[in-house]
């Protein structure tokens, strides 16, 4: 079933606020309704509340755990969550880590609203 566009919600992990801030923007303009948490046990929370979010956007480097973890222990509470890793290092090894997962994204930062949503169609998901 698909969502309807501008009520669908996903979720920001996200520890710089200004890049926080951006991507916010990013993601509205997108048509979703950003749920902005700035580390990896808020987002596990965030998600257990709501195990339907079809989006993360995570940082790689959160301070209190790897996004990459993150994305491993998200996947277990939300089978279904689509994922894109932003990494402000060598995207590379990160891409390979997660090549075989469909529904991971690599992203290097910075990134642009156009990079992102070039990142969320190539999951399979919609954007405005």
């Amino acid at each position: 079933m698909a969502e309807e566009l501008g009520r669908r919600t996903a979720l920001l992990v996200e520890d710089e606020t200004l890049v926080a801030m951006i991507a916010e923007d990013f993601l509205s303009a997108l048509g979703y309704q950003p749920i902005c948490v700035l580390n990896g046990g808020d987002a596990l929370a965030a998600l257990t509340a709501r195990p339907d979010t079809r989006l993360a956007v995570i940082d790689v480097g959160l301070p209190d755990m790897r996004g990459d973890e993150l994305a491993a222990q998200a996947r277990v509470i939300a089978p279904g969550l689509s994922i894109v890793l932003a990494t402000g290092y060598d995207p590379v090894e990160l891409s390979r880590r997660f090549s075989d997962d469909e529904a991971v994204r690599v992203l290097a930062k910075p990134y642009t609203e156009r990079d992102l949503r070039s990142a969320v169609a190539s999951l399979g998901l919609t954007t405005a």
